[in-house]
């Protein structure tokens, strides 16, 4: 066994051998097969589904979104955008029974986020080497240590060790003076970003403050119910459009 195949003992046969499973059927013979991958490393990768396209569209339209600046997408500029191979330890341990997945990098990671990358463990294919002009990041955390990590957190008994390469694509841009990068996943499209120009809130807590001031001034200086309504519909007007404003320029 090597990880990613099995070979049958009754007939020879090399079987392929999917991520997660410790039974397979021979292809060959149909004789049942038991998969025991405790001390055995398994390589797959994630095979891309976004195309250079796809993954900037998918950061255009996070960078359109509602927690960056206004038109960052207009007013940044990309220089650079590169398909990345992230290698990632994958442990599947036996927790009462049943199974659980947990995933630790496998290589210093240039974004927070990517401790919480999912890895779709559906769609693990054998490793291959990457095509010509995807950057492979090398392995530099050695699997004792992620092991050592999830010793840690009293996982339990691992089941199957397995080394997957993710697709990235990776985004490097400036905005204003300032150089930011961004993950894009090439699998899902999320877009992962640990320091980016982030929209600024000080100005609608103003607006919201400025609004409160003015309904409590307005309750307490006016006692005539009709004209303290009347007074909070012309104040509104005004709060409104100031708010809208901001909503427009932030």
């Amino acid at each position: 066994m090597t990880g990613t195949t099995i070979l049958c003992p009754q007939c020879g046969g090399e079987n392929d051998l999917p991520s997660g499973l410790l039974f397979v059927s021979c292809a060959f013979c149909g004789t049942s097969l038991f998969a025991d991958r405790s001390g055995v490393i398994s390589y797959y990768h994630v095979p891309a589904l976004l195309d250079r396209d796809k993954a900037q569209a998918a950061l255009r339209r996070w960078m359109a979104g509602n927690d960056t600046v206004k038109d960052l997408d207009r007013k940044s500029q990309v220089e650079g955008f590169d398909p990345v191979s992230f290698p990632m330890w994958l442990f599947r341990v036996d927790r009462g029974g049943a199974e659980t997945a947990y995933v630790a990098p496998a290589a210093p990671i240039p974004i927070p986020q990517l401790m919480d990358l999912e890895i779709p463990p559906g769609q693990l294919e054998p490793y291959e080497a990457a095509a010509g002009g995807v950057e492979e990041a090398e392995v530099t955390v050695p699997v004792e240590t992620a092991r050592d990590w999830l010793d840690q957190r009293h996982a339990g008994p691992v089941r199957e060790t397995a080394l997957v390469r993710v697709p990235l694509w990776r985004c490097r841009y400036r905005y204003q003076g300032s150089d930011y990068m961004a993950l894009v996943d090439a699998t899902s499209g999320a877009v992962l970003a640990s320091v980016y120009p982030e929209k600024l809130e000080s100005p609608y807590y103003l607006v919201l403050g400025l609004g409160f001031l003015l309904f409590v001034v307005e309750g307490l200086a006016i006692g005539n119910p009709f004209l303290k309504a009347f007074a909070y519909l012309v104040t509104s007007i005004p709060l409104f459009g100031l708010a809208y404003w901001v909503a427009r320029r932030v």
